[in-house]
């Protein structure tokens, strides 16, 4: 997204009734800025809204255990800086749905499942937590030509290549794609390539 100059140094957590903002970046957003104007000028539909949400599940449970349902109040949503806040602040409950955002609408959902108190054994510092206990490996491409070096640039729409996309050592690429150092057409699009 940098290369590409449509990098939104911008985002944000929000976990339970909190967003935790990403303001590092002299030119980052404050995205929850625009929800609670949002919420202070549409209070009713707002409420509305909530309702909705509330609506189902939860709502048949209470009247299953209570008799009556009172009226839904809306969360008393409240901002952060999320390069202040600790792990160790957050409220949260286990295995709930949370939101991180950023690059203005990309959207994951986050889960907390697991937690557990510190054992013995375990590592007592606690500048190391959180600790990382499973990361996915990197696939990387060989080359489509020799299939013995790892591939360092990709190509697409390559008229030489055998596949599309074709991925090429830089041994490889030099023999098929330069005379004497000058590219042979234009109409392939090349780029780095680091991994899958």
């Amino acid at each position: 997204m940098q290369k590409a100059g449509e990098h939104d140094p911008s985002g944000y957590f929000l976990i339970e009734d909190a967003f935790y903002n990403d303001l590092r970046d002299p030119s980052a957003i404050d995205y929850s800025k625009p929800v609670f104007d949002w919420l202070r000028n549409s209070k009713d539909e707002a409420l509305k809204k909530w309702e909705c949400i509330i609506n189902g599940e939860l709502q048949q449970k209470q009247k299953a255990i209570l008799g009556t349902v009172s009226t839904s109040h809306l969360p008393h949503f409240r901002a952060f800086d999320m390069h202040t806040t600790w792990f160790r602040d957050l409220r949260f409950r286990l295995g709930a749905a949370y939101l991180y955002c950023h690059q203005g609408d990309c959207k994951h959902t986050i889960v907390i499942r697991d937690m557990r108190l510190i054992h013995q054994e375990d590592m007592q510092n606690r500048a190391a937590y959180p600790i990382v206990i499973f990361q996915l490996k990197p696939r990387t491409q060989k080359c489509s030509v020799c299939r013995i070096y790892r591939a360092k640039k990709v190509a697409v729409d390559n008229k030489w290549a055998q596949e599309n996309p074709c991925y090429f050592c830089d041994y490889c690429y030099s023999l098929l794609h330069s005379v004497d150092g000058i590219p042979p057409y234009e109409n392939c699009s090349v780029y780095d390539y680091l991994h899958d």
